[in-house]
């Protein structure tokens, strides 16, 4: 049995990749129409549900909400102690500073995360 080329794995890539992305455009806009069938005029929020056929639906309504942290940071002492309960914080790692550090430091900040294996990115262009 014949391995494949490296050219036919890209061929199938590329093919593969686009079939998924057709498969997520007709799925988007299927979800769309699910999603206007249902909608609520009454609701930004939350979730309506219908049972046909012996399939339940739900469509979920959301609002993205994004909090400027910069303004937030400026204000923070001057709020009461109920508004700064609504925002949680989250610490994040900064991977080009934390590869800046000497051996020393970086094993004491190494103490405060995981690292664990994440899958290859894989990214075809045509030249």
């Amino acid at each position: 049995m014949n391995a494949p080329s490296l050219a036919s794995l890209i061929e199938a890539r590329i093919s593969a990749k686009r079939a998924e992305d057709e498969a997520v455009q007709a799925r988007r806009a299927l979800d769309a129409q699910l999603a206007e069938f249902l909608a609520d005029p009454s609701k930004q929020e939350g979730s309506v549900s219908q049972k046909v056929d012996g399939y339940k639906v739900t469509v979920t309504y959301k609002l993205d909400r994004k909090v400027d942290s910069d303004e937030l940071q400026k204000a923070w002492a001057k709020l009461p102690l109920d508004v700064q309960n609504v925002f949680k914080w989250k610490p994040d790692l900064s991977l080009s500073e934390f590869r800046k550090l000497e051996d020393k430091a970086a094993n004491s900040a190494a103490r405060f995360f995981t690292t664990k294996e994440a899958s290859p990115s894989i990214k075809i262009e045509a030249v």
